[in-house]
């Protein structure tokens, strides 16, 4: 069966996994209330092994920030939501200062994509399958290694903003192999080039849906 068609996804939403949410139609692109993004992510999250959460007041802190810091942006967002089409160039924009996969126009960088395998490492999967993933301190590495190449382009709480981000990912899409959690560099290849939930995950939302 073919996959339903992908919802459009605004350029000025850089997140790759907001972008799936709003490419699969479970988030609108244009404004989301606090509470439904919330709701979303959560439900969302809970798709993946071993049922991750994740924090709801820090998902709706972060939505309520992500357009921007002034009053009166803040009050619109609390009031009628998050703009997931208006989030570049926001606070958590990194400018350049993270995995640099999506440029400005929301395009795949596929040298940046493969730079993943500088830090990924063979894992063995729960059913002995190998693959090639990143651990906590595969990410912890990539990280680094970040923001160390955008010296004299970055702020200091860039680095702090992408403890938000990578890690995170890995609670929620994660896989749990022989020797720990890894993220699957297949899956996150998915996510990115093709905006959508690893199959195992898809499966389980469609489901609890």
């Amino acid at each position: 069966m073919a996959d339903a068609p992908q919802h459009k996804v605004s350029p000025n939403n850089p997140c790759p996994f907001l972008r799936m949410l709003v490419a699969q139609g479970l988030l609108d692109d244009r404004v989301a209330t606090i509470g439904d993004a919330t709701d979303v992510i959560e439900r969302v999250a809970a798709t993946g092994e071993g049922s991750p959460r994740l924090p709801g007041i820090a998902i709706r802190l972060i939505a309520l920030l992500a357009n921007g810091l002034g009053p009166a942006i803040l009050l619109d967002n609390g009031l009628n939501g998050v703009k997931l089409n208006q989030l570049r160039d926001g606070p958590f924009d990194k400018h350049g200062a993270g995995s640099r996969i999506l440029d400005k126009r929301a395009r795949v960088q596929p040298a940046e994509l493969e730079r993943l395998k500088d830090f990924a490492s063979q894992k063995t999967t729960a059913g002995g399958g190998r693959e090639l993933g990143l651990d906590a301190a595969d990410i912890e590495r990539m990280m680094d290694a970040n923001y160390a190449r955008a010296e004299g382009a970055r702020r200091v709480i860039d680095r702090q903003i992408m403890n938000g981000e990578w890690p995170v990912l890995l609670d929620v899409m994660g896989k749990d192999g022989a020797n720990g959690r890894y993220l699957s560099l297949r899956e996150i290849r998915g996510l990115f080039e093709e905006r959508r939930l690893p199959t195992r995950m898809g499966k389980r939302l469609r489901r609890r849906d």
